[in-house]
């Protein structure tokens, strides 16, 4: 029985990399380069507080696959980091892979990099509900550009003041960096 158990564990791992090629995810070269949103939300169906309009951009920062590091600053909390604001501003650094143009002098820190699939619905990421229709409709536009993206699929439809018929369903492939194990280990922990 172990010797039939040995031949299939070593067929199961010759066929590792012939899988992992057959899934058409290529890996590139990049470098994480620095990105700057100043971002004001302004939406009629749902209020944030600034702390939760933060948490909100860095699920989906975080989904995008942006450097851990995200560095973000609230404004127009008025009445306090936790209350609603009316019109809450963040400015948010972040990092992106990105692949340096020709030329180009300060190409950043190198990483390999890696088109993965993401798609932006109701749950994905976790956290995510039909309440922030409006906020990924700021989010496809100002802070999808900062990314390299391709294939974009579906559309972001939203009705002001009703959560009935909303439609979050954003599909495309995100170039995102290559983990190594330890700091994969490390994200799990986060």
């Amino acid at each position: 029985m172990t010797f039939r158990a040995g031949v299939l564990a070593c067929a199961l791992l010759a066929a590792l990399p012939a899988a992992a090629t057959d899934t058409g995810h290529e890996e590139t070269a990049a470098a994480w380069q620095r990105q700057e949103v100043d971002f004001v939300y302004m939406g009629f169906t749902t209020r944030y507080s600034c702390g939760g309009l933060k948490s909100k951009v860095k699920l989906l920062l975080k989904h995008l696959g942006a450097r851990p590091d995200i560095k973000i600053t609230e404004r127009g909390c008025e009445f306090g980091y936790q209350y609603v604001a009316d019109f809450p501003r963040l400015k948010v650094a972040f990092y992106v892979p990105g692949v340096p143009e020709e030329g180009q002098r300060d190409v950043g820190e190198p990483v390999l990099g890696m088109w993965k699939p993401v798609v932006i619905k109701r749950n994905s990421p976790r956290g995510l509900e039909m309440g922030d229709c409006e906020l990924v409709e700021l989010f496809r536009d100002r802070f999808l550009p900062k990314f390299r993206i391709r294939s974009m699929q579906g559309d972001v439809n939203c009705i002001p003041h009703q959560l009935v018929g909303n439609r979050i369903d954003l599909r495309f492939e995100v170039l995102t960096a290559v983990q190594d194990v330890a700091a994969a280990a490390q994200a799990q922990r986060q």
